[in-house]
């Protein structure tokens, strides 16, 4: 932010929003992994699995903010257990609530087999699970057999209303997941995204900066007790020529050591309206401009009027400054978890005593992050009640002749999803939507995404063609926002299946990317369902690279030529996918060293960036990195060079957050050739990284 000079942006939010995963009496502490029961008689790596099982536990009891440092080390516990039923419970409790739902699924499926008693909620995580994965028949059987597996009937009436949402949310779901929208969703990318939760998106006046608020660590910063996750603070990413630079955190008076977030400010940009965490449960403040010192007030209280002490969250002011919409959980106004209520300014320029916007508008659920749009016509808002997929869904309300907000209306899939998806703006001139969600394929938690509407979809001439060439690299999800609707659907369709190399028939469930080989950019994103199949849509007929995660196999890299393709037909391709086994060996193309040394040149990145994320799809390997060369220079020197360089590379995933517990290096100098040292192009293939699974 520009501390000399003043700022207009477009209002929006800010809050500590705590997980919507969080289920109606789920303990932690009431599933123990019991040592008996863990020793399976072998002593040995008994004593390091039992350490990390303590370890993970204290990390798991602190709250979901470290459910991921959890996960690292119940991961390295499961090598010498894989069958304990707790162990299994736990690492799916993990899994739901940080990144990969389907291996959520597969632990606590494994866990409920071993014991179906492991826990009083387990097939209510699992319920949970398959609602996530828009499994919503699993979900909707889970749920059920959740509710009849409940003893008392104390404990039917206490989650009986629970329930009743969750199952009406996998009827949405199904509902709205039948006629996705056509859109394009693209995260903004790692300029603006981390592997911690970014919200609260707000432009400043010419859309030239992007503020918002996350929940990443900085030097000094502090774990709230409310989730275990670190403080929010706000960030700033200038906008040039299109592309986001990296984000920098703002220093006082916007950030404090409590949680921080910029609501946004007035239309003539001299007041800035901030939340403050720590103040009779999250306040609004403003801070104005003074010219004459050429910096920004103290914050302050808006209106006693506006405060209460159940706190408030976002906020929005409208275009002429007389309106202030914002989130509170207000006892006396609300109608139940927090609503959107309204002030208005009076002639005497004081905040009138707010109300409630509208029972058509607000639930009983939880509503947050309200903007409207620059023409005032259009109200976007977050809500767990409506017709929402689960979580928190976008709605939209319009703007009646009366001066009321008409019935809000579900944004669709796949906008929304069965998880969080909040704090929805526009640009200035209304033709991009952004806002935050928990996407597959994301940088880390909630990311913050762009939004593109891609108009009517027109009837395709479907026909069978020749399979073309698989395809290459990269990942991030994608999503985009079009200033106006398309009158015809010029998508290129490809289907087919994802299958195990083996026998060419064993379905899988992957996660397909197709990308802008020369930039990176994801331009499709899909997975395959039980039976393998899958169905992208692309944009234009050019060249593609396809990556496909699928936990237990290696990571699959490929180039997709559609070249002279015709969007009248449909494009069938299968794609076959490599088990990972004890003893696979993987050669890492592309990893360049400076001449003589063990220092990583950044043409490497992209190679050991597909390393890192088969890594974080196969959490319970382990990988034994191996550098080699040729038989040039003496043997003690090509062996000292040949470990610094597999070190090197290991020292490059841990500090990118692979577990260091999950690699191990040798260098072998020249004893492995896998060409001749006779020749040029036989030594060139000899000087290599390569991979090797060591464990599963």
């Amino acid at each position: 932010m520009n501390h000399n000079r003043r700022i207009g942006l477009s209002i929006n939010m800010a809050v500590v929003i705590l997980v919507s995963l969080t289920l109606p009496g789920w303990s932690q502490e009431d599933v123990k992994i019991r040592k008996g029961e863990f020793k399976t008689g072998i002593e040995i790596g008994f004593s390091e699995a039992w350490k990390s099982i303590k370890q993970g536990d204290r990390y798991f009891k602190k709250g979901v903010g470290t459910y991921d440092l959890a996960r690292d080390h119940y991961l390295f516990a499961e090598q010498y257990n894989p069958n304990n039923a707790a162990l299994n419970y736990k690492l799916g409790a993990c899994y739901l609530f940080t990144d990969n739902k389907y291996e959520a699924i597969n632990y606590l499926r494994k866990a409920y087999t071993s014991d179906p008693q492991v826990s009083d909620d387990i097939l209510l995580l699992m319920a949970r699970a398959f609602q996530l994965v828009l499994e919503f028949d699993l979900a909707i059987e889970y749920y059920n057999a959740h509710l009849e597996a409940l003893d008392k009937e104390a404990d039917r009436i206490a989650y009986s209303a629970r329930l009743r949402k969750y199952l009406d949310e996998c009827v949405h779901g199904k509902e709205l997941s039948r006629e996705p929208i056509r859109v394009i969703i693209q995260n903004l990318g790692e300029q603006i995204n981390s592997r911690y939760d970014e919200y609260n998106p707000v432009f400043d006046t010419g859309d030239s900066s992007l503020y918002f608020t996350s929940r990443r660590p900085f030097e000094k910063s502090k774990r709230n007790p409310a989730d275990n996750k670190y403080n929010e603070d706000i960030y700033r990413a200038a906008l040039t020529e299109g592309s986001f630079e990296p984000a920098e955190r703002l220093h006082k008076p916007f950030n404090t050591k409590h949680n921080n977030s910029l609501v946004g400010v007035s239309s003539d940009g001299e007041t800035l309206f901030l939340y403050r965490g720590d103040i009779e449960g999250g306040d609004i403040q403003i801070s104005q401009w003074n010219s004459k010192k050429g910096k920004w007030s103290r914050p302050r209280g808006i209106s006693t009027r506006l405060s209460s002490r159940d706190g408030e969250t976002s906020a929005f002011l409208t275009k002429d400054g007389n309106e202030l919409y914002y989130i509170s959980k207000n006892k006396d106004l609300t109608l139940g978890g927090k609503d959107i209520l309204i002030s208005r300014l009076d002639s005497k320029g004081r905040w009138t005593k707010p109300e409630n916007l509208s029972k058509l508008v607000n639930t009983e659920y939880d509503e947050e992050g309200v903007f409207i749009t620059p023409d005032g016509n259009t109200l976007f808002f977050a809500s767990q009640g409506h017709n929402s997929m689960g979580g928190f869904d976008i709605f939209r309300s319009e703007m009646q002749p009366n001066g009321t907000w008409s019935s809000p209306q579900n944004l669709g899939y796949p906008i929304n999803t069965p998880d969080d998806e909040v704090f929805f703006i526009t640009d200035k001139i209304g033709q991009y939507g952004y806002y935050s969600a928990i996407r597959e394929g994301g940088v880390g938690a909630k990311d913050l995404y762009k939004v593109i509407y891609l108009g009517a979809e027109k009837e395709l001439v479907f026909r069978t063609l020749d399979q073309l060439v698989a395809g290459p690299e990269y990942p991030r999800t994608g999503v985009l926002t079009v200033p106006k609707l398309l009158n015809v659907d010029t998508s290129y369709v490809v289907t087919g299946k994802v299958l195990d190399t083996i026998v060419g028939v064993i379905p899988l469930v992957g996660k397909i990317s197709f990308m802008d080989p020369n930039t990176g950019a994801i331009e499709s994103f899909v997975i395959s369902d039980s039976t393998g199949k899958y169905t992208a849509r692309l944009p234009e007929a050019k060249v593609y690279g396809v990556e496909i995660h699928s936990a237990g196999y290696l990571y699959f890299l490929d180039v997709l030529d559609l070249s002279g393709a015709s969007n009248q037909e449909m494009i069938h391709l299968n794609f076959y996918l490599r088990k990972v086994e004890v003893g696979t060996k993987v050669v890492l193309e592309n990893i360049y060293f400076e001449t003589g040394k063990a220092v990583l040149r950044p043409e490497s990145f992209d190679a050991l960036d597909q390393v890192f994320r088969f890594l974080e799809n196969n959490p319970s390997i382990r990988l034994e990195i191996s550098g080699h060369t040729d038989n040039t220079g003496s043997l003690r020197i090509n062996e000292r060079l040949s470990r610094e360089r597999a070190k090197a590379v290991v020292d490059w995933l841990v500090s990118k957050g692979i577990s260091p517990e999950m690699l191990d290096y040798q260098g072998y100098a020249d004893t492995q050739p896998v060409d001749t040292n006779d020749t040029a192009e036989g030594r060139e293939k000899n000087r290599r990284v390569e991979f090797k699974v060591i464990s599963k």
